[in-house]
């Protein structure tokens, strides 16, 4: 009889064919998350081929190896570092890390079932865990950013018209298909990763930092008619080492660089996504103008009312640069 582990027999694993590498964006700061993150991937019950770690140029490599790990210098930046053609991976399937999450030993084994079982090309883990949040922090999601819960029986996470997205209140089974995902923890099909031209949305490290990069790159799989789905019971968990959004949550420009970005991803991927008619650019606008005049009065009391205009106006000059609209379409 075929052993069995973690209720996935060899004759299936077998049948699936489904290998992975890992590839692991870092600045090399996250200490002791880092190691321990590592040290998690060398247990894994299905070992990867190869575990690629893009660290950003001026940058030292971390003093400690915990396995067979390898290090590629690349240009900083979080899209960057994540949207890369990954050519030293030749595996099938890659799964793409941060460098700040503990893997359970069977974590990488659970979403290649659910890529295969589901003919998914994508599986996001769950690892904020929004339906978990308490009552106050989701009532200040929602007035903050118009993030609610909603209680689809398809979808994990959903993006709307106005570019806010909202969240499953209460998963009832471990993999629901979904319009994007947090990008911690992805297992992508490499062969899906690369029909959806990712490297178009480089320009996000622009803004200095690439708020909403997550969204923005899984939505786009969505959007293309990919197959993107969420695990909820994934076995991993955010460390959240903040190597890379420390500098920004402390910034006195935090609101500006968020209401900048917020409004071109919604510009890009919403209302001029290339599939756009004058009926979905109307409906977007009054969505997003109506989000807009919520936000306000949170705004107000947090003092941030001169960044978030400021951010609104010139993320409507930057959408409006002849190098932004030289680029190619959201919706191949």
């Amino acid at each position: 009889m075929d052993g069995v582990v973690c209720g996935f027999s060899a004759t299936e694993k077998a049948r699936m064919k489904l290998s992975y590498s890992i590839a692991i964006r870092t600045l090399g700061t996250a200490g002791e998350k880092f190691r321990q993150e590592l040290k998690s991937i060398r247990l894994q019950t299905v070992q990867p081929e190869r575990v690629v770690i893009y660290i950003a140029e001026g940058y030292s490599r971390p003093d400690f190896t915990v396995g067979d790990e390898e290090y590629v210098w690349i240009r900083k930046g979080m899209m960057a570092q994540r949207i890369l053609p990954y050519s030293e991976i030749k595996s099938p399937c890659i799964l793409l890390l941060d460098d700040d999450v503990l893997l359970a030993p069977d974590s990488a084994e659970r979403m290649l079932k659910a890529l295969s079982e589901n003919d998914a090309d994508c599986v996001g883990a769950d690892v904020f865990q929004n339906h978990k949040m308490g009552f106050g922090k989701k009532v200040f999601a929602a007035i903050t950013n118009m993030v609610f819960p909603h209680w689809s029986r398809k979808w994990a996470f959903k993006i709307h018209r106005n570019g806010s997205f909202s969240y499953h209140n209460c998963p009832s089974k471990s993999f629901y298909w979904s319009q994007s995902c947090g990008g911690p923890a992805m297992m992508w099909r490499k062969d899906a990763y690369e029909r959806i031209h990712l490297a178009d949305e480089k320009w996000l490290d622009s803004l200095g930092f690439a708020y909403g990069d997550d969204a923005l790159e899984t939505y786009k799989l969505y959007q293309n008619g990919g197959r993107l789905g969420v695990l909820f019971d994934s076995g991993i968990q955010n460390l959240d080492a903040g190597s890379s959004s420390a500098a920004f949550r402390n910034s006195p420009e935090r609101i500006y660089i968020r209401t900048k970005a917020s409004f071109m991803i919604w510009w890009r991927s919403i209302y001029r996504n290339g599939k756009d008619t004058a009926w979905s650019r109307f409906l977007a606008a009054v969505a997003f103008g109506f989000k807009t005049i919520w936000l306000i009065p949170a705004m107000c009391v947090s003092g941030k009312i001169g960044s978030y205009f400021r951010g609104l106006r010139d993320g409507c000059k930057a959408v409006h640069t002849a190098e932004f609209q030289a680029l190619p379409p959201y919706i191949l």
